[in-house]
């Protein structure tokens, strides 16, 4: 009897040490390709099946404006009438978005369709508009087609009745789809010309709680109770609510009957994909289960067009976040977080809430750069996504297995990683600042807004920083310096990533050293605004950098098939008003 009680005692103690070799995988694992909308479709590895399928991805979120192929005839018979150019278009989106979901189901992957709610056809809101639209519809659709923007009212019956038509006209019509995740704080009209739409969310916050709950019960009621489907719900909004408000999201779903089959879907950071932000404290609170959105081609930092690791980031935290920060105003408080804080994603393991991680490998922002090589968006997407396959692992572990991969061991692995760890707070410190607070945008996709940094610069000159923050640039330059002659360093046998590797490097001096000189300009302009006076010299000094720099920057682009398409000296979206290229005109001319 005793042996036989050490024999099981025995066997019990393999079986759990087996156990503890297996993989620690969360159950989702998710990537989507973000499509700049109005543009052509991103043309990269990560829409390819069977790629992603060996990547070790579960399940792939398509951007196909799946709620864009339907006709609506399960509402009202050919409400949409046939042979009409409306309908054509809808017919033609379904059979894509069919033949795209087949494609993703035929290697074993789940597909869920990324989706704005509420969009319905020009015809629809014809019809039926002023039995839907919301009463306080100004505008909240930023980036959005405003003259095509039309806000329904959730709480209005035919919007519901709607709603669970296009619901029923989804799965109908796409029945392989294993379920959706929603969108409802942006939406884009630019590739849908016949849809009319905009968040169904009250602007009033008070309201805004009650549509939520609303909106959510009847999603899971119709996707995950009756279809048995998927609901990933995504926080993502503007301001102090959902997304980064722990209260205004417990208010929300605490309200919400847990389902198996529903997720809140939510960014790392209290805030966008950014830095100088805090960890998201909405992360692992509630009774929700979570998945975490995770962007590996940052539309802030480069887009994969130069170094910019996000791995460690995302996984440990970020180097500032070991200092508590300001939501908003991206600033330090200059007070050590509390030593159980959660900094990155792995701390908030033990609550038992998360339940996957959603990797976006490509888009986020407008425009470029536009990339020749995914370099870069590959190592972020790799170590995150297989982080998530074993979160037993180190990011340090899944860095080497990336550099494996690559061909890279011993001393050109240690270089590969230096510049990757280098390139954290190469961005940071060259971009932002530590010593006032930051306007997070001012230089994103392939545009330098200097308009967006006047009140930075104005706190810069009235707490008589400008000496530190300038030397901060300074060091950023030198880290990218560093970057560049690592990459001169570093030898593999696939001659096209090198090139890449090297050439990104040399993009992400030449783009910083440029910034550096952008900051003295902006703080000599703001010198004259606030004083009255500015150093002609120190002026003529930076245009003169500046312009060298874009000659090399251009010499650059034309000189490597691996190099990606460069910055404009616009703002935004292509704006000379409040551009670098108009304050450095400006600047000129005063100088003369």
């Amino acid at each position: 009897m005793n042996n036989r009680f050490h024999t099981i005692l025995a066997l019990f103690s393999i079986f759990l040490f087996c156990r503890s070799l297996q993989a620690q995988s969360l159950d989702y694992i998710m990537n989507m390709v973000h499509n700049n909308p109005g543009e052509k479709p991103f043309d990269t590895k990560y829409i390819n099946p069977t790629y992603l399928k060996s990547q070790g991805f579960k399940a792939t979120v398509i951007f196909c404006h799946i709620n864009t192929g339907i006709t609506y005839d399960n509402f009202e018979k050919n409400v949409i009438p046939k042979g009409s150019d409306e309908r054509k278009w809808i017919e033609k989106k379904a059979e894509d978005n069919l033949i795209k979901i087949h494609g993703f189901k035929e290697v074993g992957l789940d597909v869920y369709a990324f989706t704005d709610f509420l969009v319905f056809p020009k015809t629809i809101w014809d019809k039926y508009g002023k039995l839907i639209e919301a009463k306080d519809a100004k505008e909240d659709n930023p980036g959005g087609i405003s003259e095509r923007s039309r806000k329904p009212d959730i709480q209005r019956e035919m919007t519901q009745k709607l709603l669970r038509a296009q619901i029923d006209g989804i799965f109908s019509r796409f029945p392989e789809l294993d379920g959706i995740v929603l969108r409802f704080g942006e939406t884009y009209l630019q590739d849908t010309p016949f849809h009319r739409g905009a968040s169904p969310i009250s602007n009033n916050d008070e309201q805004s709680i009650k549509d939520h709950i609303l909106l959510i019960n009847i999603l899971r009621d119709e996707i995950c109770v009756k279809r048995n489907k998927k609901l990933f719900y995504r926080t993502w909004d503007f301001g102090n609510r959902f997304h980064v408000n722990p209260s205004y999201y417990l208010a929300v779903t605490n309200a919400i009957e847990t389902h198996p089959n529903l997720f809140f879907s939510i960014k790392y950071q209290q805030g966008d994909f950014q830095r100088m932000t805090p960890f998201n404290p909405c992360i692992g609170i509630g009774k929700h289960r979570q998945i975490i959105e995770s962007q590996s081609q940052m539309e802030a930092y480069g887009k994969g067009s130069h170094p910019y690791y996000t791995g460690s980031g995302v996984i440990n935290g970020w180097p500032e976040t070991k200092y508590e920060l300001n939501c908003f105003s991206n600033g330090f408080t200059g007070k050590l977080n509390a030593p159980d804080a959660p900094r990155g994603v792995k701390d908030i393991l033990k609550n038992g809430l998360l339940a996957g991680m959603w990797t976006w490998s490509n888009g986020g922002g407008w425009q470029g750069p536009y990339l020749k090589n995914e370099i870069w968006n590959d190592l972020n997407n790799y170590v995150v996504s297989h982080w998530a396959m074993d979160v037993s692992k180190s990011e340090e572990t899944l860095f080497n297995e990336f550099s494996i991969r690559l061909g890279l061991s011993g001393h050109n692995a240690d270089i590969f990683r230096q510049i990757a760890l280098l390139s954290i707070e190469g961005v940071r410190k060259g971009q932002l600042n530590s010593f006032t607070d930051n306007s997070v945008w001012w230089a994103r996709d392939q545009f330098f807004s200097a308009e967006s940094n006047t009140k930075i610069v104005k706190s810069i000159i009235d707490k008589n920083i400008s000496k530190k923050v300038l030397a901060e640039k300074t060091e950023a330059v030198a880290i990218w310096q560093q970057i560049e002659a690592l990459s001169i360093q570093l030898e593999m046998k696939d001659s096209i990533t090198l090139e890449a590797i090297r050439v990104s490097s040399i993009y992400g001096r030449i783009k910083f050293a440029l910034i550096e000189q952008m900051w003295i300009l902006m703080i000599e302009d703001g010198n004259f605004r606030l004083k009255g006076t500015m150093n002609n010299r120190i002026v003529i000094n930076a245009i003169q950098k500046y312009d060298a720099l874009w000659d090399e920057w251009r010499a650059l682009n034309k000189s490597s098939a691996q190099c990606a398409s460069i910055y404009t000296d616009k703002a935004f979206m292509n704006q000379t008003k409040g551009s670098i290229g108009e304050l450095v005109e400006v600047l000129r001319e005063r100088v003369k």
